[in-house]
């Protein structure tokens, strides 16, 4: 068939896929948050389905929605809130580490080393309030971003279940077999990443909370919630924290900190949350080896930002199943029928 018979015949198709590429390509700048509202559905399907059997649809959709909105934004206005009341200890500690610095590099007196420490300090509380007006200004497109997560999350909790329907309708009967293994994967991995995540969390924000309190610097709080904010980014989240803290400890010799931040504090918010913990749990719905995973956060984040930590762990269990799945039907053509064999 010659591709002017084949545009003639499937004209609406060519349509439909152009408009497809077209909106993707003019809303490119929101598909970060439209692969964030669709994994989050996925992973919330399991629970409406038992909802709906007592309410109808569109209450579940929104309730379920409204939570996930209200949890997600609740908590980023917890965190702003948290470290912008700390602004001021946070200042303190660059002014005490860039104070050493000048003295390490053989500034001439300490009276030099402070003021420029101090100039640099004055540099910075002076930049605070053009970043806090910056911030202030990206309020309305957040707000938009915030409804835009909503009407998606809700559209697509509502209507999973019939575009999977649809979906499924369509597909050969030799092929739902595969594409049913591989959605069954993707379902699993996303349910793991964003249970695991939260729970690793919740959990290195206690252990934080607790090691800091032992550490003897104040501002529990302050530096709990920095380490649970980064422990969302698997396997080089808290560590940033603790070489932060680290650096300070030698600034202020304070040897007892630094032995403590290298051993105890690496062990609980490292070892055994990042290196232990998440593997496996992660690995473990989908019975992929804990490396593997390791490979998948990292590879997916280098190569497509924030997308990354959601889509390299997917990507790569679609992968390795569809080495599995090739395999099969391989062998599968190779095994001659009974008819043939006869």
């Amino acid at each position: 068939m010659n591709f002017s018979a084949f545009a003639r015949d499937n004209l609406s198709l060519i349509l439909i896929a152009a408009v497809a590429l077209l909106t993707l390509f003019l809303a490119r700048d929101y598909l970060f948050i439209a692969i964030f509202a669709l994994s989050i559905a996925v992973v919330c399907m399991p629970l409406h389905r038992r909802l709906i059997r007592t309410m109808p649809v569109w209450i579940s959709a929104g309730t379920i929605t409204t939570l996930i909105t209200g949890a997600v934004v609740g908590i980023g206005v917890a965190v702003v809130v948290v470290l912008l009341s700390d602004i001021e200890y946070l200042l303190s500690i660059l002014r005490v580490m860039a104070d050493t610095l000048f003295r390490i590099l053989g500034t001439a007196g300490g009276d030099a080393a402070g003021n420029v420490a101090g100039a640099l300090g004055s540099m910075i509380t002076a930049a605070f309030p053009k970043f806090v007006i910056t911030f202030a200004e990206l309020v309305p497109a957040l707000i938009i971003d915030i409804i835009l997560f909503y009407a998606l999350l809700y559209s697509f909790i509502a209507l999973g279940d019939r575009i999977w329907g649809d979906i499924w309708s369509v597909l050969p009967e030799n092929a739902k077999e595969n594409v049913g293994l591989m959605a069954s994967k993707t379902k699993d991995i996303l349910y793991s990443l964003y249970i695991v995540h939260v729970i690793i969390s919740i959990l290195t924000f206690f252990l934080a909370y607790g090691f800091f309190l032992l550490l003897g610097y104040g501002h529990e709080m302050f530096y709990a919630m920095l380490c649970a904010v980064f422990a969302l980014i698997p396997f080089l989240g808290p560590v940033m924290i603790l070489i932060f803290v680290g650096l300070y400890s030698l600034c202020i010799g304070d040897w007892r900190g630094v032995f403590l931040i290298c051993t105890v504090g690496y062990f609980l918010l490292c070892v055994v949350t990042d290196i232990i913990l998440r593997p496996k749990l992660t690995g473990k719905r989908v019975q992929i080896r804990p490396m593997l995973m390791f490979i998948g956060f990292f590879g997916g984040a280098m190569i497509m930002g924030l997308l990354g930590f959601v889509l390299g762990p997917v990507l790569l269990v679609l992968g390795i199943t569809g080495y599995e799945i090739f395999f099969k039907e391989m062998r599968r053509m190779k095994t001659p029928e009974p008819a043939d064999a006869e």
